[in-house]
C-alpha cells in the first residue's frame, strides 16, 4: 500500500511540473489568436537562438515615426531545410509584410509571427513552422 501512495504521490509531482512546460510553449498563454494584425516594415535584427526565434521589424507609421516590433517565432529547428536563415533575413533588405497574433497582455510592439511576404511574392508561413508553397528552395537544392 505504501509503495502505491509513493508512485501516486510521484506521479503527480511529475505531472504538476511538466504543466509549466505545457504553458510555456502555449501560444494562445501570450498571444491573442483571435487578432491577426498586419506590419509593413524593414527586418533591422534576427536573435537566431532557441527556444525561440525573434525578428525585430522597423515599421513607419503615418506620420513617418519608426516603431521596432519585436516579433516571437518558432525554434530554428523548425526552419531546417526551407531555405530561411538568419543571413536570409538580414540580407533581404526590400520592405516585407508581416502577419503576426498581438500581445494578450497589451504589450506594444510585440506579437507572434505567422507569415513574411516579400513583394516579388515569395513568402514563409512561420507561424506553423512549414516553408510558404511561394518561398524559394532551399540552397542547392
Amino acid at each position: 500500500m505504501h509503495a502505491k501512495k509513493c508512485l501516486a504521490v510521484g506521479a503527480a509531482a511529475v505531472l504538476f511540473s511538466a504543466l509549466p512546460l505545457m504553458a510555456h510553449h502555449a501560444v494562445t498563454a501570450e498571444f491573442n489568436p483571435d487578432k491577426v494584425i498586419t506590419l509593413k516594415g524593414v527586418i533591422s535584427k534576427v536573435d537566431w537562438v532557441n527556444p525561440h526565434i525573434f525578428i525585430y521589424m522597423d515599421v513607419k507609421d503615418e506620420s513617418g515615426k519608426t516603431t521596432t516590433w519585436m516579433l516571437q517565432s518558432l525554434p530554428p529547428l523548425f526552419f531546417r531545410g526551407s531555405g530561411l536563415t538568419k543571413d536570409t533575413l538580414l540580407s533581404n533588405t526590400q520592405e516585407a509584410t508581416i502577419t503576426a497574433y498581438p500581445a494578450k497582455d497589451g504589450t506594444r510592439a510585440y506579437g507572434f509571427l505567422l507569415k513574411l511576404s516579400y513583394p516579388d511574392g515569395h513568402f514563409y508561413n512561420l507561424g506553423g513552422g512549414a516553408t510558404g508553397a511561394g518561398a524559394p528552395p532551399a540552397p542547392g537544392k
